[in-house]
C-alpha cells in the first residue's frame, strides 16, 4: 500500500521522465533539411565551366560548377541546405545538372562528335581546312582520296574530365563531301573525261 510521500514520488518520477524527455527532444540537435533542385547549361558552359545563382527557398545561393560536368550528374554541394536546429549542421543543397543539345556537336561520354563538310575538290587531292571546336577553330589535313563518312579522331579536343586537371576527350570529326553544283559546260566535260579514264582501267 501507497503513502502520500510514496505517491508522491510514482506521480514525481513518471512526469518528470516525461518532461525531461520532451525536454530532450526541444534540445537535440539536428542537421537542417537537405534540398534538391536543378539547373541547365549549354555544352559550352559544361565545356568552360561556369556559376550558377540557385533562389531557392527564400535564399541565394552561388553555385561553382567545373568543367566537364554530365548530363544527369548530381552535384551535393555542402551546408547550403536548410538551418540546422540547436546548433545541428545546415542541410546539404542537391543540384542535378542537365545539358542542353547542341547544333554541331553530340557528346558521348567525354569524347565529342561532329561533321565536317569538305569540297570534293579537297577530298579528292587532299589539303587543309578549319574545324571549329569548343575552345578554338584549329587547321586540320585532309588526306588525299579521302571518303565521304572517313572519321578523323582528334585527341585531347574532346570535353574536359570532371575534376581531373589536363585530362581531355577525343574529337571525332565525321568527313561529309560536299558536291560541286551548278557546273559549267568546261567543268561537266572534264568530269567525263575523268570519268572516261577511270574506265579504261
Amino acid at each position: 500500500m501507497f503513502t502520500d510521500e510514496g505517491v508522491n514520488d510514482l506521480f514525481g518520477m513518471f512526469f518528470g521522465q516525461q518532461s525531461g524527455q520532451r525536454r530532450g527532444r526541444r534540445n537535440a540537435v539536428i542537421k537542417g533539411e537537405d534540398f534538391e533542385t536543378e539547373t541547365t547549361l549549354s555544352l559550352d558552359e559544361a565545356f568552360h565551366g561556369t556559376t550558377r545563382l540557385i533562389q531557392l527557398k527564400g535564399q541565394t545561393i552561388k553555385v561553382t560548377i567545373k568543367p566537364g560536368v554530365t548530363d544527369l550528374q548530381m552535384l551535393r554541394i555542402a551546408g547550403k541546405g536548410g538551418v540546422g536546429v540547436n546548433g545541428g549542421p545546415n542541410g546539404d543543397l542537391y543540384l542535378t545538372i542537365k545539358i542542353a543539345p547542341h547544333q554541331e556537336f553530340q557528346r558521348i561520354g567525354n569524347d565529342l562528335h561532329r561533321k565536317l563538310y569538305v569540297e570534293l575538290y579537297t577530298a579528292l587531292l587532299g589539303g587543309k581546312t578549319h574545324v571549329k571546336t569548343l575552345s578554338d577553330n584549329i587547321t586540320v589535313n585532309i588526306p588525299k582520296g579521302t571518303q565521304n563518312g572517313k572519321e578523323l579522331r582528334l585527341r585531347g579536343l574532346g570535353m574536359p574530365v570532371y575534376a581531373k586537371k589536363n585530362e581531355f576527350g577525343k574529337l571525332f570529326v565525321k568527313i561529309e563531301i560536299v558536291l560541286p553544283e551548278k557546273l559549267n559546260e568546261e567543268e561537266i566535260d572534264l568530269f567525263r573525261k575523268l570519268a572516261e579514264l577511270r574506265g579504261a582501267k
